[in-house]
């Protein structure tokens, strides 16, 4: 794993939670302007950043995350949003039926996520707690559903969460997680020009094998690589709002659909997954 400074895991733990403290500090659920969540338009805006309106950059990847878990058919179902952030996922879930645990390292995202999850009338639905994923304080086999959403790059660090994840999992429960990956040099670039430099402490910049290296254990496993030539949205994130923008992403998409079905082994430069293991 690249990317990390030589910190004991409770040095990273402390510098982490900090950091998502101010993150999360003035947020409000999918960028809303109130704590209100519509979980129509949370659909409708997970989606390919080239469509008008959608989120800048890996909605496409959430929305396979949403089909891969069966999003209509979450009730009854219990879920373990790992690294939950402000709570925003956990509380949509729950308003689609399911009984969400979250938990972060961050006591102001949870805080906000009890807000959330409150005033949209589904606190009795989702439980919060501040916590890391290297040590969950939840029985053995007690979840059908396990997300890591865009947080596996951070929680991998810490000795021991491959082990926690799937010993909450019940037999035959899904892991499911969304990630970037190393490998492609637009990504770099666009890292580059969009962060100037400023990537959160503590990211692990992750790649295939040790994504293999967390699927140890697991009965079954499914990786879905994406975003080759596509990657290149990362550059013109700021730029979405101009229709030529939009279209010559559109074409990107395309030509990655085209490339990938012709050459496969070109999804080793793919920069983002979608991973699906199954106790």
């Amino acid at each position: 794993m690249s990317g990390l400074k030589n910190l004991t895991p409770a040095e990273w733990e402390r510098i982490e939670s900090e950091e998502h403290d101010a993150q999360y500090r003035d947020s409000r659920p999918f960028d809303f302007a109130n704590y209100k969540i519509d979980p129509a338009h949370v659909i409708w805006w997970e989606d390919y950043c080239y469509k008008r309106g959608r989120r800048t950059d890996r909605g496409h990847r959430t929305k396979r995350v949403f089909e891969l878990m069966g999003l209509d058919s979450l009730e009854g179902k219990t879920i373990l949003d790992v690294g939950c952030g402000n709570g925003q996922y956990s509380v949509f879930f729950a308003m689609m039926g399911a009984r969400v645990h979250a938990f972060d390292l961050s006591p102001v995202g949870v805080e906000i996520g009890k807000r959330t999850a409150s005033e949209n009338g589904v606190n009795d639905r989702c439980s919060f707690s501040v916590q890391n994923a290297s040590k969950m304080d939840y029985p053995s086999n007690s979840f059908d559903i396990v997300v890591f959403h865009e947080v596996l790059h951070h929680a991998i660090k810490y000795p021991g969460v491959r082990e926690e994840t799937l010993r909450v999992l019940k037999k035959g429960g899904l892991m499911i997680c969304a990630e970037t990956l190393e490998g492609n040099p637009l990504l770099s670039l666009g890292r580059t020009i969009s962060m100037r430099g400023q990537e959160r402490k503590g990211d692990v910049i992750l790649t295939l094998r040790d994504l293999n290296d967390f699927a140890q254990g697991f009965e079954t496993e499914h990786f879905e690589l994406m975003s080759l030539l596509f990657m290149a949205k990362r550059i013109f994130r700021n730029y979405l709002g101009f229709a030529p923008i939009r279209w010559l992403l559109f074409a990107l998409k395309k030509t990655d659909d085209v490339l990938l079905k012709a050459c496969p082994s070109l999804k080793q430069y793919c920069s983002e997954c979608v991973l699906v293991l199954k106790k």
